[in-house]
């Protein structure tokens, strides 16, 4: 038997993780590895579900031992080859989780099917973790924005902030801490439109869209914004702005 695991921790709940596994048709959102997927009825045991890699090569697999929360199994067999994948869950004292990707494969070609088959699953894994928190990065935003907290902005938003606003304008991260503390900038209300978490680069990507009311240097004003962001995670495992773009929706 040939067997690995791979593992990653992520500030998301178990609940939040279960919620990602179980939305089959989105794992492609996080998993470069997914072409096309389709599950065949519900996410429960005994479902098969059909996977097209890049390549062509397309793969049908069953469910196994689905529990909500905890873990679910996908078994896949290839030429006599039966490739096992337990995908966990373990709640952290944190409020967090521990995911990890313990693999069995049985068979004449085990030891060659082995390293393809995990190959790309630290990647996946800091995809998902990526998916996983960024949401949450950007509700942190939005909180700080509306209420003008210069301290969260101060912890969200990098030192080396590169933001051109929708007037073309370059705003560095000291002017628009300065903007928040004077009460130049309010904002009565920032309101997520849609949000979209872009590719699966080490960098991750945002594209979205945001109703704002608020005032300007006395004058209100209402304004619905498409912001392109680029977050990047620091050495104390928090996510930072780093690159802001924002244009009008017409």
């Amino acid at each position: 038997m040939w067997t690995h695991v791979s593992s990653i921790e992520t500030s998301a709940s178990p609940a939040e993780v279960w919620a990602k596994f179980a939305d089959v048709a989105g794992w492609k959102r996080w998993n470069a590895g997914i072409v096309n997927i389709e599950l065949h009825g519900p996410f429960a045991e005994g479902t098969r579900f059909t996977m097209q890699v890049p390549g062509g090569d397309t793969f049908v697999s069953t469910l196994r031992a689905v529990r909500e929360n905890e873990e679910f199994t996908d078994e896949t067999v290839i030429d006599d080859n039966r490739v096992l994948v337990f995908h966990r869950i373990e709640a952290l004292p944190s409020g967090g989780s521990r995911i990890s990707y313990s693999t069995e494969i049985t068979g004449p070609q085990e030891a060659e099917f082995g390293p393809m088959v995990v190959g790309d699953f630290p990647d996946v894994l800091a995809a998902l973790k990526r998916h996983l928190e960024i949401p949450a990065a950007e509700e942190r935003l939005r909180l700080a924005m509306q209420a003008s907290d210069v301290q969260a902005l101060d912890r969200i938003l990098a030192d080396d902030l590169l933001f051109t606003n929708h007037m073309g304008q370059i705003v560095s991260k000291p002017q628009d801490l300065e903007l928040h503390r004077s009460g130049t900038l309010r904002f009565r209300s920032v309101e997520t439109v849609d949000l979209q978490v872009l590719g699966n680069a080490a960098l991750p990507m945002t594209s979205i869209c945001v109703k704002l009311d608020g005032s300007y240097g006395g004058q209100n004003f209402e304004a619905l914004l498409r912001f392109t962001r680029i977050w990047r995670q620091g050495d104390d495992g928090q996510w930072q702005l780093v690159v802001v773009h924002s244009s009008p929706v017409h």
